[in-house]
């Protein structure tokens, strides 16, 4: 398994970011002139003596870099079907080892120098990094891929490194538990527990920022961090599957934007609905846990405890059913629709164990 950490390079001296603001303006031209050869030519290989033919204080190997991600581009770019014009490119630099290593400080002040290749040829600079405590278990117990992405934002330079570890097996043994994801409290579980109760005053915040403005970033930020730190409350220790629903294009999904009330989908907008289920996977892997995902359509209005599907039977916070009258709290209700929808599946995910009685967790 990987994971990609960012990495801010603002205790670079002026000097510093000149030499990789001057590389990155080359690079850029580089990638965007093979990828008119390319283009013009409708090939997906190029010549060493195309290669070759950008005039620039690129190094030959930078060449050949830009060379791959360009073909890179160009392969993604005719795959897509919404094809358009062929875009210019201005993103981040996606560089070896042979253009950025990373060694550890001995400073006190910072963690490590990036000792990174630019246009002066024999002289890298060398520029220090700060860790931080996320980030601090990683370069201790995982393995740092080489090499990294150099990228730009907003006059800020960062770099972001690569960091991989064996995945730990799946686990056999364990509960299964479903999870549903809401506007009121982030999380509703299937055992009744509920996670993240301050998600629609974070929401409410970001709303009340102008958009783009540092105090909209803030609150963001702010939000991000609340949902990472949330979906680490899950006793992940105990479970064996965690069953949610699958979110891909939920603003686009009619079905679940039904299931919220008109005055909360301005807030589902600013939502980042698709964080926490990728935050919540990706715990899963890291714990042998396995991540099934379900149809999200309907999980809202069906009673949990008869089966009767009415779109009435959910008002607000509270679930009662119309056919039954059974009475719930509603995210508590949809959890444990979540929970039934995934154990009738046949496959729980490739390879895993069968679901028994005594893996699920009660009802009711």
């Amino acid at each position: 398994m990987k994971r990609t950490l960012k990495f801010s390079l603002n205790l670079a001296n002026t000097g510093k970011i000149e030499a990789l603001n001057k590389l990155t303006n080359e690079y850029k031209k580089a990638v965007n002139f093979y990828l008119q050869i390319l283009s013009s030519k409708n090939k997906y290989i190029l010549s060493e003596k195309e290669v070759k033919s950008f005039n620039s204080p690129l190094s030959y190997r930078y060449k050949q870099c830009a060379k791959r991600q360009a073909v890179k581009i160009w392969k993604s770019w005719r795959r897509n079907k919404k094809k358009g014009e062929l875009p210019e490119f201005d993103g981040a630099l996606i560089l070896d080892n042979r253009f950025i290593k990373i060694e550890k400080a001995k400073a006190s002040t910072f963690n490590y120098w990036v000792r990174m290749a630019t246009l002066n040829k024999g002289h890298p600079v060398l520029i220090p990094i700060k860790s931080y405590d996320y980030a601090n278990d990683y370069f201790n117990n995982w393995k740092l891929t080489n090499g990294g992405r150099l990228r730009q934002e907003n006059n800020n330079w960062f770099l972001l490194l690569t960091f991989e570890k064996e995945t730990p097996p799946k686990k056999q043994k364990g509960k299964i538990i479903g999870i549903d994801i809401g506007i009121k409290k982030l999380m509703a579980t299937s055992e009744k527990e509920f996670y993240g109760k301050e998600i629609e005053l974070l929401m409410d915040k970001i709303q009340k920022k102008k958009q783009g403005s540092k105090a909209f970033k803030r609150a963001i930020k702010e939000r991000d961090y609340y949902v990472n730190k949330t979906a680490k409350e899950l006793p992940l220790d105990s479970v064996k599957v965690i069953v949610m629903e699958n979110i891909k294009n939920i603003k686009r999904n009619t079905k679940k934007e039904k299931r919220l009330r008109k005055e909360f989908r301005s807030k589902f907008q600013r939502w980042t609905y698709p964080k926490l289920f990728s935050r919540i996977n990706q715990l899963c892997e890291l714990n042998g846990v396995h991540f099934l995902v379900i149809d999200p359509a309907w999980t809202s209005q069906t009673c949990s405890d008869c089966g009767f599907v009415h779109k009435l039977s959910r008002n607000g916070e509270i679930f009662k059913c119309r056919n039954c009258g059974y009475t719930q709290d509603a995210d508590y209700n949809a959890s444990l629709n979540i929970l039934n929808l995934g154990i009738t599946q046949q496959s729980m995910v490739a390879g895993s164990a069968k679901v028994s009685q005594m893996d699920i967790c009660p009802l009711n």
